[in-house]
Parts: C-alpha cells; sequence; structure tokens
C-alpha cells in the first residue's frame, strides 16, 4: 500500500514539474553596452524582455534618442549621450497596459542602469600603474599601462554614433504637411502668390550629426524639391524631402462679364467634376488645360480677388460665359451657375444649405419657404428648381407660384363658389335676354296691329 502511494506522489510531482516548466514567466529589464564611459560620449542600453507595450526612457545627466520604445517579447535599442561629468542614469518605465506575452496584466515598475563617466585622464583601479621604487620591471608595467588609455580611446572612435534623426523641423512660410515627425522623411508646402523665397530650420537629435541643405532657398514657380541631408557622427546619411509648390502666375487671361479670369496651371488639390477629360487648348499660342464632357467645356480659373472656381468657357469666342460650382442637393448632383441680374417677382438672396451658401432667388412676397435655385445639369441643360426649406426638397420650377394643400383647399372652394355664382349670374343673364327678346317681340305685334286697324 505504502509503494502505491510512493507511486502516486511521484507521479503528481512529476506532473507540477511539467506544468511548472510550461509557464513562462515574465520578464523586464535594462542593461547598458558599457559601465564606463567618457564625457559626452554616445553608448547604447537595451530594454526589454519577455513584455509587450511602451516603455518611456528618461535620462539623468545625458541625452536618449528617443523618448519612448516598443518592447514586444524582444529588446530595444536606444542610443544615450553621457553629459560631461559624474554619471549617467537611464530609467525605464513600462507604461499603462503593459502586459506578459499571455496578454495578463504585468507592473514590473521602473527599471535603471548607473554608467560611470570616466575622464581620459584619470585610471580606473583595474588601469592604476605598479609604481614601486627599485623595481626596474614595474617601470616597464608602468609604461604598458599607460597605453592602455590609448587603446581605450581608440575603442571610443570606432563607437561613433548612428543618429541621424532630426528633433525638429520649420519653415517661414506655409505649414508643412504632414506635421514633423523624425521617422516621416517626405513632406509638402502650398505656398501663397508673392512669395518667392523660403527659410528651412532644422535642429539633429545628436549633437555630432552635421546638417545640410537649410537656410535660405530661392524658388522658381510651380514644384520645388528641397532635400535636407543629416550626416551622422559615424558618417550614415538621411535625406529628409520637402516638396515646396510656388505660386504660377497664370499666362493666359479670359475675359468673364467685366473681369478677367487666369487660367491656373496647378492643379494640385483640386478635383476634377465627374465625367470631364482633360484636353490641351490654345489662347494666343498659350497652351491651356480645358476640361470637356459631351455638352461642354470648363477651366479652372482665379479671379482679381485669388478666388478659384471653375468656370464655363466658349472655346470659340475664348471667353468665360458663367461659374460653376459643383454641389449636390437633395442627393442630386449640379452645377450652381451664375443669376440673372433681374428676375421678375423675385429678388437675389442666399441661402445656406448643408453648410454651403448659395446664391439664388427668393420671393418677392410670400412664400418664404422656397428658393429658387437655377443650375445646369451634367448633360449642360440649365433647369430651375425650387428648393423647399423646411423638408430639404427639390422640385423642377414650371413658372407657377408653389402652394400647399391647404391651401389649394382653400383655393378650390373658392373657385368653386365663383363657379357657381358665374353659373347663376350666367342663367339670369340668359333668362333676362329671354324675357327682353318676348317684350320687344310683343311690343312689336302691337304695333303691327295698330297699323292693320
Amino acid at each position: 500500500m505504502k509503494k502505491r502511494y510512493l507511486i502516486i506522489l511521484i507521479l503528481f510531482t512529476l506532473i507540477l514539474i511539467i506544468l511548472g516548466g510550461s509557464v513562462k514567466a515574465a520578464s523586464f529589464k535594462i542593461t547598458a553596452s558599457k559601465t564606463n564611459v567618457s564625457p559626452n560620449e554616445t553608448f547604447s542600453i537595451s530594454v526589454g524582455g519577455d513584455c509587450i507595450g511602451r516603455v518611456n526612457i528618461s535620462v539623468t545627466n545625458g541625452t536618449a534618442s528617443t523618448s519612448s520604445v516598443w518592447v514586444e517579447q524582444n529588446y530595444q535599442t536606444v542610443n544615450i549621450k553621457a553629459g560631461g561629468s559624474g554619471s549617467v542614469t537611464i530609467t525605464a518605465t513600462p507604461t499603462a497596459g503593459f502586459s506578459d506575452a499571455d496578454a495578463n496584466e504585468y507592473k514590473p515598475g521602473s527599471r535603471s542602469v548607473k554608467v560611470t563617466i570616466v575622464s581620459p585622464n584619470t585610471s580606473t583601479p583595474s588601469e592604476k600603474p605598479n609604481t614601486k621604487p627599485g623595481n626596474s620591471g614595474n617601470n616597464n608595467n608602468t609604461n604598458s599601462n599607460i597605453k592602455n588609455p590609448v587603446k581605450n580611446e581608440q575603442t571610443v572612435t570606432e563607437e561613433k554614433s548612428s543618429n541621424n534623426l532630426l528633433s525638429s523641423l520649420s519653415i517661414n512660410s506655409g505649414i508643412l504637411t504632414p506635421n514633423f515627425d523624425a521617422n516621416v522623411s517626405e513632406y509638402s508646402v502650398d505656398l501663397s502668390k508673392g512669395i518667392k523665397t523660403i527659410s528651412i530650420s532644422a535642429e539633429s537629435q545628436d549633437s555630432k550629426a552635421r546638417i545640410e541643405g537649410t537656410g535660405e532657398i530661392e524658388l522658381k514657380p510651380g514644384e520645388n524639391l528641397i532635400d535636407i541631408k543629416v550626416i551622422a557622427e559615424n558618417n550614415e546619411e538621411r535625406i529628409y524631402k520637402i516638396k515646396a509648390y510656388a505660386y504660377e502666375e497664370p499666362e493666359v487671361y479670359l475675359k468673364y462679364k467685366n473681369k478677367e479670369i487666369g487660367v491656373l496651371k496647378s492643379l494640385r488639390n483640386v478635383t476634377i467634376p465627374d465625367g470631364f477629360n482633360k484636353k490641351e487648348h490654345t489662347v494666343n499660342d498659350k497652351i491651356i488645360n480645358i476640361f470637356e464632357n459631351e455638352k461642354f467645356s470648363i477651366i479652372y480659373g482665379v479671379d482679381s480677388e485669388e478666388n478659384n472656381n471653375f468656370y464655363i468657357i466658349d472655346t470659340e469666342r475664348n471667353e468665360c460665359t458663367s461659374k460653376i460650382i459643383p454641389i449636390t442637393i437633395a442627393n442630386r448632383f449640379f452645377y450652381l451657375i451664375d443669376l440673372d441680374e433681374e428676375k421678375e417677382g423675385f429678388e437675389i438672396s442666399k441661402i445656406t444649405i448643408d453648410s454651403k451658401e448659395i446664391a439664388g432667388y427668393k420671393f418677392k412676397e410670400g412664400f418664404e419657404d422656397y428658393f429658387l435655385i437655377p443650375v445646369i445639369n451634367k448633360d449642360g441643360e440649365k433647369i430651375e428648381y425650387l428648393y423647399e426649406e423646411k423638408e430639404g426638397t427639390l422640385q423642377i420650377y414650371s413658372g407657377c407660384a408653389p402652394i400647399n394643400y391647404n391651401d389649394y383647399e382653400e383655393l378650390l372652394k373658392n373657385t368653386n363658389n365663383k363657379q357657381i355664382i358665374i353659373y347663376i349670374l350666367s342663367g339670369f343673364l340668359v333668362l333676362s335676354i329671354i324675357v327682353i327678346g318676348f317684350l320687344l317681340l310683343k311690343q312689336r305685334r302691337e304695333e303691327v296691329d295698330e297699323e292693320v286697324h
């Protein structure tokens, strides 16, 4: 019986050992590549372990190449630049949401590592020379020990920083797109009319890195490609690119009413209306871009107040006939067009539809909820729509004033009453004519009888 219990106990112990061996404990630590460094020397630290999450990096008496890293069951390397003296302390602190490999919450707390900053003229304990008097052999040892600092200096020189990231990048005109991020290398900027130069400023994360390509840059009209080169201490290069789009003065101006519209060359950030195809068109020996569908052609131009819009162009006379604005109202797509100066029964007004201000016509009297909007459709047909403001509905304007059902019933009632009155009056008129005719006929007979007698 005892033997049986012993066997069960051994099996139970083995199961516990197996299960215990399959559980992988979470871990988190930080280590430095060196224990001693020279003043302002750059070295590296490794942070991570069997854990997942973001770790914030803070440094006392030094600077780090990044303020945080993401670890995912691995170790991340961060470059550290030491201060001038004393020691540099690096602390790694896990942020909220840190977990072990099984996604269980893991709160290991902060980890720190300290590195001593040693002056090149200061010997470490292992480097102290043996200077006992009267021993010539010790003199040789002293000479050998003196060479050790030189070897250490050579090692430091070989481990030059590879940090070629910028800490900032800015311009004096316009706005960089996207916002600056040290790990994003391509940017663009659209510049306003009149800007001929742009000044670029940049700072590197590592003070030993060199920057080329900053300062004041002269611009040509249109696209300008600007490279900012960052060269690390170990000569590794990184290039940040800026595409600066300078305003291009129109070469062709077209008549539009009493104005002139400049045809823009650049179509950056311009959405061409659906159904239009790009085509080249010649005006006064200059080539411009026009966009045409089966019914009409348009250009993209700027007026004297620097407002950009699409305009319908008469390609035979090379004139703009109307400004058009693509818009969707009540799920219908149209082009808003110019208003006539006067329209009988209406006055020019504006209304806001879907946060867009639209010019159109209001009835001079009554029908306050209705707004007349002249548009053209994709086929180039001019149509007038009545927009009902309360319900947000559209209906084709037939030339008649709108009327609701209650007003229609009242009108119908009044119409019926009028018709009854008309019928009565008509009957009375007919009866009067008959009576008058009868009286006239009777009088005529009496006159004839008198003549006979």
